[in-house]
């Protein structure tokens, strides 16, 4: 169902491969600031590629009738698990948000973590924000675009938060079978 949506942005995938190279090498310090594994900031760095990729890159479609400069702000709303299971473009949202609320739930310490959630809850509006300043990438601001963002976000800090202790479980036996 994505690979219909990305049909339509082709280049998705070669930016999101262009992505790995920040998140191949800077996942280390990214995860030494969060006070986390290294692969905590390579899947954050690589979730805010997707998300340039995904949200900002130009819409090549709509470049042919110039820039837009609108933002549909009424009838926002978060929407229901059925619709986030059956919209092919919210499902793209979804998967683009979630890695990055994935990551910053499992920031190091509790202040860090909130801190994190708190940079990837403000994303959503950073993007549309961005789309609104911008009207040459020929991407109009939503509001519900925000409110699929917020949600996208809230399900990765969601998994982040069950998966935490998991981790840290396993990474604390393989730890202890070491010594």
């Amino acid at each position: 169902m994505i690979s219909a949506v990305l049909g339509g942005m082709p280049m998705f995938w070669p930016g999101l491969l262009l992505s790995l190279v920040p998140a191949a090498l800077l996942n280390r310090p990214v995860g030494r600031l969060l006070r986390a594994h290294w692969a905590v900031g390579f899947v954050l760095l690589l979730g805010l590629g997707g998300v340039v990729v995904a949200m900002l890159l130009p819409d090549a479609f709509r470049l042919s009738e110039g820039g837009v400069r609108h933002c549909a702000v009424e009838g926002g709303r978060p929407r229901s698990p059925y619709e986030l299971l059956h919209v092919r473009h919210i499902e793209l949202k979804l998967a683009t948000y979630a890695p990055v609320g994935f990551a910053a739930a499992l920031a190091g310490t509790r202040r860090r973590a909130v801190v994190a959630l708190l940079g990837a809850a403000v994303l959503p509006f950073a993007v549309s924000a961005l789309h609104y300043a911008l009207p040459a990438i020929g991407r109009a601001c939503d509001v519900q675009d925000v409110w699929d963002g917020v949600q996208g976000v809230a399900l990765g800090a969601a998994l982040g938060l069950v998966a935490g202790p998991l981790l840290r479980a396993v990474r604390s036996r393989s730890w202890s079978r070491a010594a």
